[in-house]
C-alpha cells in the first residue's frame, strides 16, 4: 500500500530543545514531524503550510522535506497531492484551518482540543460526518500501551466489577511564577486552550475511555493564581501581571453509567510533595489496579509511570505495559512517542486508540457539562 500523502499546517523552522514549556510553539514538529518520519512506510510529507509561503518555505529547507511550500489553508486543501491535513497550531485556529480541508474532502488530524468552542468542535464533526473523511484528533495518551494494558485488565474481569474510582491530580508541570511570551493563551478560559482544557481535557479523554462516561456529576472550580509575569526568550519581563482566568483546582464527582462512583482532585503547587503527578485507582469487587506517573503532562506519557495490578490478598503485581523492543520509543523521544503509536494506529484503521472528531466530541461536552455544574458556564 503506498503512503498516505500527509500536509502539516503549523510547523515552524527552528527547533531547538528547550524542554516542554520552552517549547509550546513546536509541537508539529516534535510530535507530527518526528512521528511521520518515523514511518516512511506509512506516511510521506508532501506540503507544509504556514501563514506565509515563506515560513512554510524555510521550515521545508530547514528540516529538509520534499515539500510544497503554501501560504493559506484553502490551497493546502486543495493540493491533490494531499490526502491527510495535519492542524497542529493554537487551538483558536483549529476550526478555520480545518474547514477547507474537510470541504474539499481530505482526511484530517486535528490537535487536541479540536475546537475552542463546543459549537465548533460539533461544527467539525458535523461537517466530517457529511463528507464522509477519516478523521483524527490529538489525544494521543489512548495509544499510550499503559493506557491499552489497563483497559485489557478491566475488560479481563480481574478486578471483578467496578465499583469506584478515584484520582489525585497535582498540575505542576505548568509554572506558577511565570509564563511564556507567545503562549498567553494558556492562561485564559476564554481562549479553548488553557490549562483545564488541555492539562485536565487530556487525562479526562483517557478516564472515560477507559471507564465510560459520567450519568452525573457535581464540580468546583477556582483559579487561586489569578495573574502571572509574562517573560520573552531572554527571560526579561515584558508584562508584570498577565491575567489568568483559567481554573488551577478542580473537584469533579459523580456517579458513571456503569454505576461506579468517581472522584477527581485536581491542585496546583509550585511541585508535588510526593513528586507525583497523577495518582489513579479503579477498585473493583475483586481487586484494584492503580497508576503513578511523575509530574508531566499526561498524554506525554512519563517514562517512570507504573501500573500495578491487586486480585484479592495476593501479592502487589506490577504490569509491565511496554513491549521489550519497542521501535518508536527509540525513533520518536518523549514527549513525542505516543503520537507517534496514534499515528501508527490510523495507518492501521485502528479507531481505538485514534481518537475520530465524534469520539473525541465526547469529551468536549463532558468539559463543557463540568463547567456548566461549578458555574462557569451557562447551560
Amino acid at each position: 500500500m503506498a503512503p498516505i500523502r500527509v500536509g502539516i499546517i503549523g510547523l515552524r523552522a527552528g527547533y531547538v530543545d528547550k524542554g516542554i514549556m520552552g517549547n509550546l510553539g513546536h509541537w508539529a514538529f516534535i510530535g507530527h514531524l518526528r512521528s511521520i518520519q518515523a514511518m516512511p512506510g506509512d506516511y510521506e510529507i508532501v506540503a507544509v503550510c504556514n501563514s506565509t509561503v515563506e515560513s512554510a518555505q524555510k521550515a521545508i529547507d530547514g528540516y529538509g522535506l520534499p515539500a510544497k511550500a503554501y501560504g493559506g489553508p484553502d490551497d493546502i486543501a486543495k493540493d491533490p497531492r494531499v490526502e491527510l491535513v495535519v492542524v497542529a497550531v493554537n487551538v483558536e485556529k483549529h476550526f478555520e484551518l480545518a474547514k477547507p480541508a474537510i470541504e474539499n474532502k481530505k482526511d484530517v488530524f486535528v490537535e487536541w482540543p479540536l475546537g475552542a468552542t463546543l459549537k465548533q468542535s460539533e461544527e467539525l464533526t458535523r461537517m466530517a460526518a457529511s463528507a464522509g473523511v477519516k478523521t483524527m484528533v490529538g489525544v494521543q495518551a489512548r495509544a499510550d500501551p499503559m493506557v491499552v494494558k489497563l483497559k485489557e485488565i478491566l475488560a479481563s474481569g480481574k478486578i471483578g466489577r467496578v465499583v469506584s474510582t478515584s484520582v489525585v491530580i497535582n498540575s505542576s508541570f505548568a509554572p506558577m511564577d511565570a509564563w511564556v511570551e507567545g503562549a498567553e493563551y494558556y492562561l485564559g478560559i476564554e481562549s479553548g486552550g488553557n490549562e483545564y482544557s488541555i492539562g485536565f481535557g487530556h487525562f479526562l479523554d483517557t478516564f472515560v475511555h477507559v471507564l465510560g462516561d459520567f450519568a452525573d456529576l457535581q464540580a468546583m472550580l477556582k483559579t487561586n493564581v489569578t495573574s502571572l509575569p509574562v517573560m520573552n526568550a531572554k527571560g526579561e519581563v515584558v508584562n508584570p501581571s498577565h491575567a489568568k482566568t483559567s481554573p488551577d483546582h478542580a473537584f469533579v464527582q459523580g456517579t458513571l453509567e456503569s454505576g461506579a462512583m468517581a472522584s477527581i482532585a485536581v491542585r496546583k503547587s509550585q511541585a508535588a510533595v510526593d513528586g507525583v503527578g497523577f495518582r489513579w485507582f479503579i477498585t473493583g469487587t475483586e481487586g484494584e489496579v492503580g497508576i503513578v506517573t511523575g509530574e508531566t503532562m499526561w498524554q506525554f506519557a512519563d517514562p517512570k509511570r507504573t501500573l500495578r495490578l491487586k486480585v484479592g490478598k495476593n501479592e502487589v503485581e506490577e504490569i509491565e505495559f511496554l513491549a521489550k523492543e519497542d521501535e518508536l520509543e527509540a525513533k520518536v523521544p518523549f514527549p513525542g512517542t505516543n503520537s507517534a503509536r496514534q499515528y501508527q494506529g490510523f495507518a492501521k484503521g485502528d479507531t481505538e486508540t485514534c481518537a475520530t472528531f465524534e469520539s473525541a466530541l465526547k469529551t468536549h461536552r463532558l468539559l463543557d457539562g463540568i463547567l456548566v455544574s461549578a458555574g462557569w458556564k451557562s447551560v
